[in-house]
């Protein structure tokens, strides 16, 4: 799944999103631009209004949204997409790797249990990368939520 699909799931769901865009090559896919699979002008229209997208270039500014989102009494989003996460943290070595991983994983499953959301998705930006390590983390982090 890539961030096209990412969008159209999006679409298809009620209620407003916000999906996290990490790191320059997530963002140039981005802005490179986004096909939809309905090119109505009823889904173009929801799209802009429900659909937030936010580029940032730091795992620490993820961290930081993440909290300022748990901190708030009502959170104005119903689903959160992290795209690229990979990205960001694939030149750490293995130990940060995992301690930022979980860090964000943890911060993002928070907000999810506080804010009763209803969905989070998580898809990575190199699919072609084994990111099997990853994986285990987000699945363990969504079977403490469940």
């Amino acid at each position: 799944m890539g961030i096209n699909e990412i969008v159209n799931g999006l679409i298809k769901k009620n209620g407003k999103s916000l999906i996290f865009v990490l790191g320059p090559e997530a963002r140039d896919k981005v802005e490179g631009g986004l096909t939809s699979i309905d090119n109505n002008l009823s889904t173009i229209e929801r799209s802009r209004h429900d659909i937030k997208i936010l580029f940032l270039n730091k795992l620490q500014y993820l961290f930081m949204f993440l909290m300022k989102l748990e901190g708030e009494k009502k959170c104005n989003y119903t689903n959160i997409a992290i795209y690229g996460l990979d990205s960001l943290i694939s030149e750490k070595n293995d130990t940060e790797r995992i301690r930022l991983s979980n860090l964000i994983l943890s911060s993002l499953f928070k907000v999810y249990r506080t804010h009763d959301l209803h969905d989070i998705v998580i898809e990575w930006f190199d699919n072609e990368k084994d990111n099997t390590e990853l994986d285990r983390m987000v699945e363990y982090w969504k079977f403490l939520i469940a």
